[in-house]
Formats: C-alpha cells, structure tokens, sequence
C-alpha cells in the first residue's frame, strides 16, 4: 500500500473505524458471564498462561514460529508461496513470492494456534469442549502478551507495505473482530452478526456526541 492516494484515506477510515468498534465490544465483554464449563475453561486458560508469561517464562520460539508459519498460510491465501524460512528464539524470517500489507501485518492479529485449537472445538465431541476452551484461552491469551512483547521493539512489519498509524489501527481492529468472533463460538451470549450490526449504531451516536460537544464549544 504504496499509493499515498491510497494509504492516507484507508488509514483515516480505519483509525476512525476503531472507536465505534471498541464500544461495541465493550457491550460484549459488559455482558459477557461465565455461566458455563466451556466459558470457564477459556477464562482459566486465559488467566493460566497470562501468570506463565508474567512470573515463569516466556516461549519467544514458539510464538516466532507462529508469525513466521503466519505470514506464510496468509501468503497462501492470496496465491503465494513460501521458499524459504528460518526460525530462532531470536527473531525469525520467510522468504515469500507475494506480498501486501494484509500478509504482512497478519501475524499481529491471527493467532495461529488459537484458530488451530478452535478447528479441534469444532469436530470435538462435546465433553471435551472445556478443555480445549482451555487451550484456546491459553493461546489466545499467548497470542495477546507475545504480540505486545514484540512489538517493544521496532517492528519492520509495520512499515513494509504500509505506514506506521494504519498498521497499529488496521492490527488493534482486526484482533478486537477476531476475539469477539472466538467469544461468539464459545459462548451463547454472543452473537457476532449483533456485534458487528451494533457498529454503525455506534458510529452514529459517537457522531452525534462529537458534532453535540463542536455545535457547544462553538456556541
């Protein structure tokens, strides 16, 4: 996403996009119970790896092996391939034939092994759901510490095919509509099409609220 004419309007719609988004989901996680085993697995998952990665350790490896596996299925999708990858605790690199700022920047909001342990819910029979919520609660919270953790340090990804402010906006939306599609599939009070019906509801009221606060300063 070269073409300034491009990037700067793109960029502009997806910061703004951001906020009616955010309350949205903020309506979600206000309703959202632990009424069930299969919630409460996630929960525990969640918490479980969030005090591994705080207090014990962290597995730099496996997550480099994410991102990098990450670009590469994405690559994938949009008719790529990859012919070469290298993989340390130290940081990782794929040598890919196609490229745009979607495969780039996919590792920051797909957690690979989260959507690996969901295909398993899915096909699983239904007493073992709890403990696979539990691996994807562990995994999504992994996906969560590991992304910001790396992202401490400079991050060529955000500048490759895209500008600084677009990639930081277009990861923090993508991953906010990725966990509210996790939550919709695990737990019956949410649904995702209300969710994302709910977004332009949002829009308008914060809308209305910024033009009200304008229409009284300029008064």
């Amino acid at each position: 996403m070269k073409n300034r004419m491009i990037a700067l309007p793109l960029t502009v719609i997806t910061i703004i996009l951001c906020f009616p988004v955010t309350l949205a989901f903020t309506d979600i996680l206000k309703n959202l119970t632990i009424n069930s085993r299969i919630e409460l697995g996630f929960f525990i998952g969640f918490a479980v790896y969030l005090i591994i990665h705080i207090v014990l350790y962290k597995p730099v490896f496996m997550h480099v092996m994410a991102h990098e596996l990450t670009h590469i299925f994405w690559a994938f999708l949009f008719g790529g391939k990859a012919k070469k990858l290298e993989v340390s605790a130290s940081g990782g690199r794929v040598l890919i034939n196609r490229t745009n700022f979607v495969i780039t920047l996919a590792p920051y909001f797909f957690p690979l092994y989260t959507f690996i342990f969901l295909a398993v819910y899915i096909i699983a029979k239904e007493q073992y759901l709890p403990y696979i919520a539990f691996l994807i609660g562990a995994s999504l919270s992994f996906h969560i510490a590991l992304t910001l953790y790396s992202m401490k340090t400079a991050q060529s990804d955000f500048h490759e095919d895209s500008n600084i402010f677009f990639s930081l906006s277009f990861v923090y939306l993508m991953n906010v509509l990725v966990i509210a599609m996790i939550f919709s599939l695990l737990s019956e009070k949410v649904n995702y099409m209300d969710f994302l019906k709910d977004v332009p509801g949002k829009f308008i009221y914060m809308y209305n609220k910024t033009k009200h606060f304008f229409t009284a300063f300029a008064g």
